[in-house]
C-alpha cells in the first residue's frame, strides 16, 4: 500500500509540472510575469509617443552669449568719509544720528571754544592797534616833512633876497659908497643861506624815507596780526563740525560730553557715506575673463530685491588675480546706473548676468527640445507618423533658448519631452 502512495504522488507532480509548462509555453502567464517584473529593480526601456512630447516651432531670435558672476556692492573711492576733529576739546553738542541724511556743510557736531573766541578777540584788538599805529604814521610823516618843506622854502625867499643885496653892495662898492667889509658879510651870508638849503633838502629826502620805512614796517605788524588773527579764526571754525559731502550718517563713535584729543591723527567721531556713489565689484571665473570687454552692458539682482534688475556697464577689469578656494577669479568693476540706484546698500551680494554678445536673427529652440548622446545633439520631429531624432549642431545657450547652427529649417517644430505632474501627498492620518 505504501509504493502504491508513493507512485500516485509521483504522477501527481509530474502531471502539474507538464501542465504549468503546457500553460508558460502558450503564454497565459506573461501578464503576471510583466507585473513581477514591475517590482524587481533595474532599468526598463520606455518607447515613447507622441502624446509624451509637446511640439513647438522653430524661430529666429536673437540669443546672447552671457557670463554669470557674482560679486559685491561697494563703495567708490571717496564715498566714505570719516569726520574728526582737529583741535582738543569736550564735544559740546552732536547734533546728528545714525541714518540722518545731510548735504554737505551742514553741521554736524560743535567742540567746547569758549577758550579760543577770548583768544580771537585779543588778536582783533592787536590788530586794531597796529592799524591805528599805521594811521598814525601816515598822518605824522606828511606833516613833518611839509613843516621842512616850509622852511626850505623861507630859506630860499632869504636867499633871493641875499643875492639881490650882494648885487647892490657890490655896485656900491664900486662908486666907493660901500666898503668891502660889507660885501663880503653879505656874500658870506648868501653861501650859508645855500649850506642851509642843501641841509634842508637832504633832511626832506631823509624823511620822506624814514616815512616809507616805518610805514612799511608797520603795515608789516598789520598783516602780521591779521595773519594771527586769521590763524585763531580758522581755529575757531574747527570747533564746528561740518559735513564736507552730502550723505548718510553711517557710524558714531563719540557722544556728547565725551573729550576728543586732537593729535597726529584726528579722532574719528562721525562717518558718512554718499549711497550715490556705488559700484559693483564682481568676480569673474578665469575661463570666462577673456570675454569680458570694457562697456559691455550688465544687468544684476541682489537678494533684497531678488526679481528687481538693475543696470550696469563694465567699467574697469582689474589685472590682479584673487585666488580663493583653490578657484581663480578676476576682479571686474561695474559701474551702477543712477537709476534706483537709491535702493542699493553697501557689502549687498549681487547676482551679475554680463553680455558679451549678441546673435541676431538666429535659429533657437527650447533647451528642452535638445537631446545628446555623448557628444552629438538630436531633435525630436515627426516624420511621416513616426518621431525622429534628427542630429543637429548647436550654437549659444541663452536661458531657456539654445541656438540652432545646422540641421533644422524655419518653420518645421521639435518635440519638448512632457515632465510628469507630481503628485501631491496627502497626509498620513494617525
Amino acid at each position: 500500500m505504501r509504493t502504491y502512495g508513493k507512485r500516485l504522488k509521483f504522477f501527481i507532480v509530474i502531471i502539474f509540472v507538464g501542465s504549468i509548462l503546457l500553460m508558460a509555453r502558450g503564454g497565459k502567464f506573461s501578464p503576471i510575469l510583466n507585473k513581477i517584473e514591475g517590482f524587481l529593480p533595474g532599468k526598463k526601456e520606455l518607447k515613447l509617443t507622441f502624446k509624451d512630447y509637446e511640439f513647438k516651432p522653430v524661430s529666429r531670435q536673437a540669443v546672447s552669449q552671457k557670463v554669470l558672476a557674482t560679486g559685491t556692492v561697494s563703495l567708490k573711492t571717496g564715498a566714505e568719509v570719516k569726520i574728526g576733529a582737529r583741535i582738543s576739546g569736550q564735544l559740546e553738542k552732536l547734533k546728528v544720528k545714525i541714518g540722518d541724511i545731510v548735504k554737505a556743510g551742514d553741521i554736524i557736531a560743535t567742540i567746547e571754544h569758549k577758550d579760543l573766541l577770548a583768544r580771537v578777540d585779543q588778536f582783533a584788538a592787536d590788530l586794531k592797534a597796529e592799524e591805528a599805529r599805521l594811521s598814525k604814521v601816515k598822518q605824522e610823516g606828511p606833516l613833518k616833512i611839509n613843516k621842512l618843506k616850509a622852511a626850505l622854502a623861507e630859506k630860499n625867499v632869504q636867499i633871493n633876497l641875499a643875492q639881490k643885496m650882494l648885487s647892490r653892495n657890490q655896485s656900491l662898492n664900486q662908486e666907493g659908497i660901500v666898503s668891502e667889509t660889507i660885501v663880503d658879510e653879505v656874500d658870506e651870508r648868501l653861501m650859508v643861506l645855500n649850506a642851509q638849503i642843501n641841509f634842508s633838502e637832504e633832511e626832506i629826502k631823509l624823511e620822506e624815507a624814514r616815512l616809507q620805512n616805518d610805514a612799511r614796517l608797520q603795515e608789516a605788524k598789520v598783516e602780521k596780526a591779521l595773519a594771527n588773527l586769521f590763524e585763531e579764526e580758522t581755529r575757531l571754525s574747527y570747533a564746528t563740525v561740518t559735513a564736507p559731502i552730502d550723505g548718510v550718517v553711517a557710524f558714531i563713535s563719540t557722544q556728547e560730553g565725551e573729550t576728543v584729543v586732537a593729535s597726529m591723527s584726528a579722532p574719528t567721531f562721525v562717518t558718512l557715506i554718499d549711497l550715490n556713489k556705488l559700484e559693483v565689484t564682481a568676480f569673474v571665473d578665469e575661463t570666462d575673463i577673456g570675454k569680458i570687454k570694457e562697456m559691455q552692458k550688465v544687468k544684476f539682482t541682489v537678494d533684497a530685491f531678488p526679481k528687481k534688475f538693475f543696470d550696469a556697464e563694465v567699467r574697469e577689469i582689474r589685472p590682479k588675480a584673487v585666488i580663493k578656494d583653490n578657484v581663480v577669479n578676476y576682479e571686474v568693476m561695474l559701474k551702477i546706473s543712477k537709476n534706483n540706484i537709491s535702493l542699493l546698500r553697501p557689502e549687498m551680494t549681487a547676482n551679475i548676468v554680463v553680455t558679451t554678445g549678441i546673435h541676431e536673427n538666429v535659429l533657437a529652440i527650447p533647451r528642452g527640445a535638445v537631446k545628446r548622446l555623448g557628444k552629438k545633439s538630436f531633435a525630436v520631429m515627426k516624420v511621416g507618423g513616426a518621431l525622429l531624432e534628427k542630429p543637429i549642431e548647436l550654437g549659444w545657450r541663452d536661458g531657456d533658448l539654445q541656438e540652432v547652427v545646422s540641421g533644422l529649417n524655419d518653420g518645421e517644430e521639435v518635440g519638448v519631452l512632457i515632465k510628469p505632474k507630481k503628485k501631491k501627498r496627502g497626509r498620513r492620518r494617525r
